[in-house]
This record gives structure tokens, sequence and C-alpha cells, in this order.
């Protein structure tokens, strides 16, 4: 997957190929029961199969096109119709070259998937890494906005991600580096690649309970409060996966605790 007509921030060239290694962990041991489809164009992927269809890209490129406009190329390995497979607002799939696409029915991916909780884990950590990819574009594609706070941030290490007693309104998912947790000016923990942070206080509505300074370079990617709370929702895998995450922290602040008596 990649960027139409801009150039790549380093956040997106660094998650698309996570996204293909979550989606591989997803589909391992998956038997695909549909042969494979070729096109040599098509203006709407969906006026041909039904909207419970996914599809892999096997090969070529196919657009995610919204008023005529192209947002996002999608190739080989990525997998598309997510949005439409569960009857929400989508942008419409075309090509204007040849591509090979694999169907996939969508209740047979989702008990392959939700039959194995490492699949779990990778299906909600693809909704919310595709979430911000979208977010991004669309906020780099907004003449109106200077800086995007949703999508993919860098910080230098010795920067401040977020700050305890601000206002919560987003979700972080660390993608590269490592930060530090800060409770009144105490270091209580450590963060690394692929953990949430920030979430309790979106649940609770509180102020944010610690400060999140990166120790090294790090890319962060931001989901608003909204979109994680839909998630949350829709995907409630994605739930236990995070409390799993929080469940951790605590053990490794409660260890800290006793060594420091």
């Amino acid at each position: 997957m990649y960027q139409n007509g801009m150039e790549p921030s380093s956040g997106f060239e660094a998650i698309s190929p996570r996204l293909h290694k979550l989606m591989r962990d997803m589909l391992e041991d998956f038997e695909f029961h549909q042969a494979p489809v070729t096109f040599e164009a098509v203006d709407d992927l969906y006026e041909q199969f039904d909207e419970d269809t996914l599809f892999l890209v096997r090969d070529g490129i196919i657009n995610l096109c919204s008023n005529e406009t192209s947002l996002l190329s999608c190739e080989e390995g990525d997998l598309i119709g997510i949005s439409q497979s569960f009857h929400l607002p989508s942008p419409t799939l075309a090509t204007d070259g040849y591509v090979e696409l694999q169907p996939i029915n969508r209740d047979d991916f989702l008990l392959h998937v939700y039959a194995d909780k490492r699949r779990q884990h990778a299906w909600s950590h693809y909704l919310v890494t595709l979430n911000s990819l979208l977010t991004e574009r669309l906020a780099a594609a907004s003449k109106d906005q200077l800086k995007p706070t949703a999508g993919f941030l860098n910080f230098s290490a010795g920067e401040t991600i977020i700050q305890q007693g601000d206002d919560a309104d987003m979700v972080y998912t660390i993608i590269s580096g490592n930060a530090d947790i800060i409770v009144d000016g105490v270091s209580v923990g450590e963060l690394g690649e692929d953990e949430v942070f920030g979430a309790m206080a979106v649940f609770t509505g509180e102020k944010r309970s610690a400060s999140i300074i990166a120790i090294t370079p790090c890319t962060v990617m931001a989901v608003p409060q909204k979109d994680f709370t839909i998630l949350i929702e829709a995907q409630p895998q994605a739930a236990v996966n995070l409390i799993e995450n929080l469940a951790r922290r605590i053990t490794m602040m409660n260890q800290q605790v006793l060594e420091q008596h």
C-alpha cells in the first residue's frame, strides 16, 4: 500500500511492511475456496461482487478512490474490501490496469481469525493501523490541516508524546522506538514497539495520569478517541489485547515498587 501524489511519510513507509506481516499472520493455514480472478480494468469492483467478499491482491495495483480522487493504491499482499464487507461507507475500488485478486469469503475469514488468539491479536492491530493510514492520508490532503493530530507522528529523543494532566483525545501505539512513562517526575516504566498507551484516560474520561517521553526517536500511531471506541465495540478482542497489555504493565510497575523497597 502506498500514497498517491505525495511524498510518503516515514510513518507510512514503516507501516506498509507491518500490514503485510499482520496479513500473513492472519492468513496462515487459511484455505482459499475460490479461484483467483483477473481484470484488465475495473471501475468499481463491487459492481461485480457481493459485499461479503474480501480480496487479497495477488498482482497489479488497485486504487481506493473517492470523488474521482485516488487516495491510496493497494499492491500485492494488501487486503481490500474490509469496509464494504461490513456495509460501511467506503471508497470505490478501481483500476485501469491488469490486476489479479484472490476472493475471500468474509465469514470464512472471520471464523479463521477468531479461532486463534494470535490471529485475533493481528486482526485488531491490522484494523487500528489501517484506520491510522487513512486518517493520515486525509489529513495530509486537507489544505486547512497544518499538522495532523491523528495518523503517524514522529518524535525526537526527549520530546513529550503526551503530558500528564492533559485531556485525553487519542490512543497511541508505538511503531518504532522506546519511551519512558513518567508520573510526577518519576520514571515508572518503559514502552516499546507495538505497545498501546493512552487508552485508560480515554475510557475513564479523566486527565492523563502519566507523561510519555521519547527515549529514542519514535514513530507513533495516533487514533482518535471516537474511532478507537468504535473499534473496541466492533472487535471485542481488541479490548482483551489491551487489557493484557495493561496487566503486564501493572505487573512490571509493581515489581519496580518492590525493588525500590
